[in-house]
């Protein structure tokens, strides 16, 4: 086990290797991290990023249907088992093929809500959303997400996107009439 200093140092060797583009380093480095503090949610925002820097201009490897039904199986087991570190770390080797893998950010985001580590969520979420912006499920679990955590600017922009994508889903429209009223009441009562 590393001690707090250690992960401190070593998640510098990490951003430093980032900002060389030497993003195979970076990826090794903020694997381990992750594998040692899985809730560590910078560590896993620059693994992502430097996965995405080391595919940027490649062809991405899609991981094949099969291998991916595999890991998932394989983390939905861990998850039943409570085993959180174990899941994630599936997950994140379908990542590591294809780091736009919206499916498997939902999935993470998904895994790190039902913990209550709600910006942990929103962080993977934001992230399915880049890689997939015409997901209208990710923009209805981060504008739900954003409401929570009271961010109703967010919310209303995420809204307003998924709107746009679906002008007539019923959910999304009830959701932004909420948000409307709470905003009015808010407003009205000076919360």
């Amino acid at each position: 086990m590393m001690t707090e200093q250690e992960l401190k140092e070593f998640h510098n060797k990490g951003l430093l290797a980032f900002e060389k583009q030497n993003y195979d380093y970076a990826v090794e480095i903020f694997s381990r991290i992750v594998s040692f503090q899985y809730d560590n949610l910078e560590a896993r925002r620059y693994l992502h990023l430097s996965l995405r820097k080391k595919l940027e201009g490649s062809k991405p490897s899609i991981t094949s249907p099969i291998s991916k039904l595999f890991f998932t199986m394989q983390a939905d087991g861990m998850l039943k088992k409570d085993n959180i570190p174990g899941s994630l770390e599936t997950l994140e080797k379908i990542i590591a093929s294809n780091p736009n893998d919206s499916e498997i950010l939902k999935k993470i985001a998904d895994i790190f809500y039902k913990k209550g580590m709600a910006l942990h969520a929103i962080t993977n979420l934001e992230e399915a959303r880049l890689a997939n912006p015409k997901d209208i499920d990710v923009l209805k679990k981060l504008g739900e997400l954003y409401v929570k955590k009271e961010d109703y600017r967010n919310a209303k922009a995420i809204y307003e996107s998924a709107l746009k994508i679906n002008p007539s889903d019923a959910e999304v429209l009830r959701s932004f009439k909420n948000l409307d009223a709470l905003g009015t009441l808010k407003h009205e009562f000076g919360n």
